[in-house]
């Protein structure tokens, strides 16, 4: 007799996603014996500090992230751990550097105050690279740490700082108080990988079974999402997620069905997009000091099998 247990999985993000709506909503989950309980976090110490101490079986964030808390002790936890990704997500989902309607270039962000998540986080890496090789500086703005994509873009919004990197919905709803987008990162760097499902690997290995199950699930809901048919649910999946209106949850679809910035519909990690952002902490200095960078670029923790 089969089992029917219907097992628990916690897991961590910092914006919602469609794929898991998708699961949530159309029984996906369920029907693989599934019940996915999903949290919003604040930020990425927030997100790794619970990963780390089981709060967490599985997050979804940024590969950057990945790397830091797999490698740099100097981490905002002080700990590393043999983080691994699972699947890779998205490329970006809009990711865009979007400003508050007074700045028309680059060049208005000169002495202003720039949101990040926090200054060592991967999407602070791409910003200072996109902002830099448009000709704007460290030393030319102030940091402020906001927090997560949600809460960046409000403070986006109430005018506390003057720009910040949003995506996944976000910019668009930014956009639509006012907010300018300057500068996509996927047409200033190049194909960005921007969200990925990672695990701890002692995790995976005790829970295998459970892991193999979630991700055969998780690859369902991906291509339901992307099926065109199913078109108008996912729409109106979005529109409930994010808290907007029809016109901006079709907006946030076209940006999911993208071949350059949209879902990763097989799920597989782009080596190139792991060595750009290895380049972006060498740029920033962050990496720890004895870390091998080429080395690093040759290490894509991605989970092959669950046995």
């Amino acid at each position: 007799m089969s089992d029917s247990r219907i097992e628990e999985v916690r897991l961590g993000y910092f914006s919602a996603s469609a794929v898991s709506m998708l699961g949530q909503g159309s029984g996906i989950y369920r029907a693989s014996r599934l019940s996915v309980i999903e949290e919003a976090v604040s930020s990425s110490p927030e997100q790794f500090r619970r990963l780390l101490s089981g709060d967490y079986d599985l997050v979804l964030t940024s590969p950057d992230n990945v790397l830091n808390y797999r490698i740099n002790r100097h981490n905002p936890l002080g700990q590393t751990a043999d983080i691994r990704i699972l699947a890779g997500v998205d490329m970006g989902m809009g990711l865009s550097v979007m400003a508050t309607p007074d700045v028309w270039s680059v060049n208005d962000l000169r002495g202003r105050r720039i949101g990040v998540d926090v200054p060592d986080s991967g999407f602070a890496y791409a910003l200072f690279e996109v902002l830099d090789r448009a000709g704007l500086h460290r030393h030319d703005y102030e940091i402020v740490a906001m927090g997560s994509t949600p809460r960046r873009a409000s403070a986006l919004v109430a005018n506390e700082c003057s720009a910040t990197l949003l995506n996944a919905g976000h910019d668009l709803i930014a956009e639509r108080a006012g907010a300018r987008r300057l500068i996509r990162v996927s047409a200033a760097l190049g194909p960005y990988p921007g969200t990925v499902l990672a695990a701890r690997a002692e995790v995976i290995a005790q829970r295998s079974e459970l892991f193999q199950r979630f991700m055969a699930a998780w690859t369902s809901a991906v291509h339901a999402t992307l099926d065109p048919s199913n078109r108008r649910l996912v729409e109106s999946e979005l529109a409930r997620g994010l808290s907007v209106p029809p016109t901006i949850a079709r907006s946030a679809y076209r940006t999911m069905i993208s071949s350059t910035e949209g879902l990763i519909p097989d799920g597989r990690v782009d080596p190139s997009g792991w060595r750009l952002l290895v380049d972006l902490r060498v740029a920033s200095g962050g990496l720890d000091d004895k870390v091998d960078a080429d080395r690093l670029k040759a290490a894509l923790p991605v989970v092959d099998t669950y046995g």
